[in-house]
Order: structure tokens, then C-alpha cells, then sequence
């Protein structure tokens, strides 16, 4: 930024950008229709697409896609597989791509239709490194963060816009590659931290321990307009292991138990007290929060306790909550970028019940997380960091997109 050196002990922390080099965009398709909660949605869509009389008028064509393009469909770096051939020459009974979560706002994991045909900007490099191991990152390091975390988690590939419904290069894998043996650290620093034999996801659980929790943007608000998102990293190994563990325990909660998992399952104290009717006039158009009763209603059914800062739980503007039941609301939500967007689920679908549920245990049990955040990140400050002087340069090559390997997994074939 074309800023002077900021001032205060703030600044002499290291940036995040440093402490891990390689940042990409997440993927963005240019089109809303492959992107659905539910993965029925989806074949459904495809298939009205395939019969269509015109696939052009349907499919939202754009500059770098259109439906007599060759592509690459499935979405790996080599470009020698086979295409799949162009859209508009695909039988009418062709089946569908394979579908796969895709982590499209925070803490909402929704469905996409993962053929790289259907995409703009299919940021093959993140589809090459991902693997069960993997791990990203998003944030905002072109805009102001807002109010709540500074970091969100995910475990599937995410959004251009995951974070917070707008984004830029703001996502961070935490592996260089597939099979999780290149890490996305910058070189030594793993040797710097005081936990002895500290691991990649020792580090990434202290950066989450530390960062992702409102507090942290609140005691940085000035600091933070500047976008510099720096890490304070302690020299003491045992508030390093508090730290770490808090985090880990967060990541468990943000990924859905999918990463450092343990043998206790997903649960809260939130109910489905009336069940959201599954005949066709009754899906929802709207949902409602009654503060006083702690009571969510969607639709005529209800879900208790719900606690006003859980319904009102927000990373920089976008309300988690608010936002993932607009976008399953009959209606549904965003923009429509053709009509097969108006393809949706005509009956509440069980599922969204189990979901619904399973994201409002997840913020219980990160609202309960926060309070330990808050005073380990007090003690954090007070006492010695490492310095950002201390950090070796980083290497250009280390921010750049990494080189495919022989062995890159074959997604979306």
C-alpha cells in the first residue's frame, strides 16, 4: 500500500501474508445456477439445460465461457485431459457432472456442480491441492475487516466471495499440494515457534486460536484500516499450546467435525420444536427470530433456544445465520443468473432441518469459545512476540501458485 510504515506495536508484528505466502482467489463462476444448497437442485438444473432448445439462453454466457467452448472439464492444472467436449454438443441425456460441497459463504457449505465448462474462473490451482488434509483460510486483505472474526475456516473449496459475501485473493490453503507434504508456510518459521517439533497444523491452529474471534478486530480496529492483518505470535510455549488447543477446537467447529476431528459428535443445545412441514405448501418464504423466547421460526416451524447473539452472529456484515436461510427460502436468494436458477426444491428437504441444526450448534459452541479467546489474546499482547525483523524474507516462488505434480489428484472427471 502506498502508506507510510505504521506506527506502534502493532506493526512490528508480522503480517499474515508473510507468516503464510500463497494467497489465490477463490473460484468464481460468473453464474449463480450451479450453485445450490441442496445437491438434487442441481441435477435437476442440468438436465433442463440439456434439453433445452436454446443452451446458450439458459447456461449465461460470457466472454470466457459459452456453451460452444472447449473446455477442460474436470478441474485439475493439465490441460491435455479431455474436455468433455462443448456444451452444446452434449446429448440430451447426458448426465450430470459429479457434484461437490463447495464452501460458498462462511460456515455454509453449499453444493456446486464441479465441471470446469461452467466456470469463469475455476481456479485450478486450488482444485489441484485439495485432498481430505486440506485445510483454507479466508479473510479480507483488500477491504477494512468488520465486526466478528478476522479468519473463517473451511475444509471444501471455497468462493470468491466466502468470507463475507465479497472477496478478492483473500483465501489461504494451508498445503502447497494434495497429499499435505509441501506446506503453505514460510520457510523456518515452523523452527522459530517455542512448541518443540511444532507441525503445520500446530500453526494453523495458533493463527485460529488468536485470530478468529471478535475481539482480536476489535483491540486492531484502527490498525486494521489499514489492511495489514499481522500476528501477534508468542514466545512462550506454554500460552503457545493454550492458544493452539483453543484453536483447534474452533477449527473442529468450522470445518463440521471434518478436521481434527474427535470421538464427541456435533451437538448443542438447540431443538426442533416444530418441524418445518414437508408437503409442498408449506416450504418456507420466510423465517423470523423472536429475542425474548430465544425462538427461530422458519416458516411454521420454530428451532429453541436460539439466542439473539447466535441469530445476530456476523463476520464483517454478512449475518451466518440470516444469510444461510435466505438462500434455502423459497425464493431462495442472490442473484439470478438465468432461469434455471428458478429450478429449486418444491419441499423443504429433511436435510436442511439436520443443517440448520448443526450450524446453530456450531456457533453455540463457538460464542462459548470466545471468552477464553479474548483473555488468551490479553496475555498474548502483554508479553513478548515474535517480532516481524526476526521473520527471514520470503521468497517470491513461495507466493506464487505451486507446480503441478505428477500425482494431482483428477476432481470432477
Amino acid at each position: 500500500p502506498f502508506l507510510p510504515p505504521g506506527a506502534g506495536a502493532y506493526f512490528a508484528l508480522p503480517l499474515l501474508t508473510d507468516l503464510m505466502p500463497w494467497q489465490h482467489s477463490g473460484v468464481q463462476l460468473k453464474r449463480t445456477w450451479p450453485i445450490a444448497p441442496d445437491a438434487e437442485t442441481l441435477r435437476q438444473r442440468w438436465r433442463a439445460l440439456m434439453r433445452a432448445r436454446s443452451r446458450a439462453a439458459l447456461f449465461r454466457e460470457t466472454r470466457d465461457r459459452t456453451v460452444q467452448g472447449r473446455h477442460p472439464a474436470a478441474l485439475t492444472r493439465p490441460t491435455s485431459e479431455p474436455d468433455g467436449g462443448p456444451l452444446a454438443e452434449l446429448p440430451a441425456d447426458a448426465p450430470p457432472p459429479p457434484v461437490h460441497r463447495y464452501a460458498y459463504r462462511s460456515l455454509d457449505r453449499q453444493h456446486v456442480l464441479a465441471d470446469g465448462r461452467l466456470m469463469d474462473f475455476r481456479r485450478p490451482d486450488l482444485w489441484r491441492v485439495h485432498s481430505d488434509r486440506q485445510l483454507y483460510l479466508t479473510t479480507s486483505l483488500t477491504q477494512p475487516l468488520g465486526r466478528g472474526p478476522a479468519l473463517v475456516a473451511c475444509a471444501d473449496i471455497p468462493d470468491l466471495h466466502h468470507f463475507s459475501g465479497r472477496g478478492a485473493k483473500d483465501a489461504i490453503p494451508l498445503y502447497r499440494d494434495a497429499d499435505g507434504q509441501e506446506v503453505n508456510i514460510a520457510s523456518g518459521l515452523l523452527a522459530q515457534l517455542p512448541l518443540a517439533n511444532a507441525s503445520a497444523e500446530d500453526f494453523l491452529a495458533y493463527l485460529y486460536g488468536v485470530l478468529a474471534h471478535p475481539a482480536f478486530t476489535t483491540r486492531f480496529a484502527a490498525e486494521l484500516g489499514r489492511g495489514e492483518l499481522r500476528v501477534p505470535i508468542t514466545t512462550d510455549a506454554a500460552l503457545f499450546r493454550e492458544v493452539r488447543d483453543v484453536g483447534r477446537r474452533l477449527l473442529r467447529l468450522h470445518t463440521y467435525h471434518r478436521r481434527f476431528a474427535d470421538d464427541n459428535p456435533l451437538d448443542g443445545a438447540a431443538r426442533c420444536l416444530k418441524g418445518v412441514p414437508l408437503e409442498e405448501d408449506g416450504y418456507p418464504e420466510a423465517f423470523s427470530h423472536d429475542a425474548a423466547t430465544e425462538t427461530l421460526r422458519v416458516g411454521d416451524g420454530s428451532f429453541a433456544p436460539v439466542p439473539r447473539e447466535i441469530y445476530e452472529f456476523e463476520v464483517s456484515g454478512l449475518k451466518v445465520v440470516q444469510s444461510w436461510l435466505r438462500y434455502r427460502m423459497k425464493g431462495g436468494a442472490g442473484r439470478q443468473s438465468s432461469p434455471l436458477n428458478e429450478i429449486r426444491p418444491t419441499r423443504w428437504p429433511a436435510a436442511f432441518t439436520d443443517e440448520l441444526l448443526e450450524l446453530l450448534w456450531v456457533l453455540e459452541g463457538t460464542l462459548a469459545i470466545y471468552p477464553e479467546q479474548e483473555r488468551l489474546l490479553a496475555r498474548v499482547v502483554a508479553g513478548p512476540c515474535l517480532p516481524a525483523t526476526a521473520m527471514a524474507p520470503v521468497d517470491s516462488a513461495a507466493r506464487q501458485p505451486p507446480r503441478p505434480g505428477r500425482n494431482a489428484p483428477l476432481l470432477g472427471a
